[in-house]
């Protein structure tokens, strides 16, 4: 089977204001531009018993095994959202902690496609 292939683009705040903070987490507001610099994200159904998450490229060096995709999955799984296993091979051309985004846009990218393809079914509330 061939892999599908997403950009998963860079982002840059601009502004950024904070609302309100609850013990952990900030509500906040801001604006963001997409940067022509992204990553590629090839992703494939297989016939495993657990999804597959490869780095490649420039800035793949420094990834731990628990990062946003692997992390992602976990949620995914543990919910029962998702009935086949993937293997995910990101080529990272966005620099780790640079804070462009780069890791939570992966991720967000790869949920986005999960839900469009109708593999996963997931309400807008959750």
């Amino acid at each position: 089977m061939s892999y599908f292939k997403i950009k998963s683009h860079a982002k840059i705040n601009l502004a950024l204001n904070v609302v309100s903070k609850t013990q952990s987490l900030h509500k906040i507001e801001s604006i963001v531009s997409f940067l022509n610099l992204h990553d590629e994200i090839l992703i494939r159904k297989i016939k495993t018993k657990s999804h597959k998450i490869k780095f490649i490229g420039k800035f793949s060096n420094n990834i731990k095994s628990q990062n946003t995709i692997s992390k992602l999955f976990e949620n995914i799984d543990k919910k029962k959202l998702l009935k086949d296993k993937y293997q995910i091979i990101i080529r990272k051309n966005i620099p780790s902690e640079a804070g462009l985004g780069g890791g939570s846009m992966n991720a967000a990218n790869i949920l986005n496609f999960l839900i469009k393809r109708k593999l996963i079914k997931i309400k807008k509330k959750i």
